[in-house]
This record gives structure tokens, C-alpha cells and sequence, in this order.
């Protein structure tokens, strides 16, 4: 599959359409990008590993336990981080526990890791098998959703498409 390739050979996908993709260079700091044909070469470059202070988690309790350990590594009680965090007091507390169902929504989260000298950073990944397959099965759709995005952003900023207008 096309765009498994281009990621086995190092890059991470950005954009794709019918004839090929936008793949750049997964490297911190590096800034290449490049458009990769389906039938062109196929530029290779080796995997790039993240930085040491890198903290990859899979899940909120995952998260939790690393903040929470690095509340205590720098010697800081619950209070101190929700003053920091400029959070009610407490309201760290809830989300800080092992045994809670509750989950900070993401700006809460943003203001706790950040309290303990952490950015919240999304970083390219592979992308799953499965949105590989529905990106490639969806080709055909791909010029009346690229219409469709366009309406939309348009909405968003009270403007009508190029090309369409009343009357």
C-alpha cells in the first residue's frame, strides 16, 4: 500500500490525494517536505527518534501517573500546582487520584502539565492501518470533500467559497 511505503521509509504523511502525498521529514527541527508521486521514486530517510525528555502516553491514567510523579520529583504538593496552574483549589485534586472516573477536559490538562514544566505537543505519528485503508478507499470522494472543507472554512470565516456568490 502506497502510503504505508512512504511511511516505512521514514516520512510521516501530512496531506494525501489521488496521485500521491505530502510527506515530511519526522526529525525535530527539520523542516523538509516533499510530494511523493504513486508511481515516482520514493525518497528514503531513516526513522528519527524523539527527544530524551519525549513522554509518549497512551491513555489519561497513563498521563496522570507521569504528572503526578513529577509533582513529587520536584517536591511540590497538589495546592502549589493548582496555584500555579492558576486552578481552583481542589480541582487538580479530583483528577490527581487513582481510583476517579473523572478526566480533566483538555485546557485543564494543557494548565496542569504545563505547571510542571511541560508542553502539550501533538507529534506526527504513523498513521493506523485502518485510516491508511479508509484514505485509500476514499480517493474517488476525494474532490467533493475538498469542496466540502472549503464551505466549511468559508462558514467559519463569513466569507463564500471563490466562485460562488449571489446573483
Amino acid at each position: 500500500m502506497f502510503l504505508r511505503d512512504v511511511q516505512r521509509a521514514g516520512w510521516i504523511v501530512e496531506a494525501a490525494d489521488k496521485s500521491g502525498c505530502v510527506a515530511r521529514c519526522p526529525a525535530a527541527g527539520c523542516e523538509t517536505r516533499v510530494r511523493i508521486d504513486m508511481n515516482g521514486h520514493m525518497p528514503q530517510r531513516g526513522q528519527a527518534s524523539g527527544s530524551v525528555m519525549d513522554v509518549a502516553v497512551g491513555s489519561f491514567h497513563d498521563a496522570r501517573e507521569f504528572l503526578r510523579e513529577r509533582r513529587r520529583l520536584l517536591s511540590l504538593r497538589i495546592e502549589d500546582v493548582e496555584h500555579a496552574a492558576g486552578m481552583a483549589d481542589w480541582h487538580l485534586a479530583k483528577f490527581e487520584r487513582d481510583a476517579t472516573e473523572k478526566i480533566p477536559n483538555v485546557q485543564t490538562f494543557i494548565e496542569w502539565a504545563g505547571a510542571l514544566g511541560f508542553a502539550v505537543v501533538l507529534r506526527p505519528q504513523e498513521l493506523p492501518l485502518l485510516t491508511l485503508r479508509l484514505i485509500a478507499e476514499s480517493r474517488d470522494a476525494v474532490d467533493a470533500r475538498q469542496r466540502r472543507f472549503e464551505l466549511e472554512r468559508s462558514k467559519r470565516h463569513g466569507r463564500l467559497p471563490s466562485g460562488e456568490g449571489s446573483g
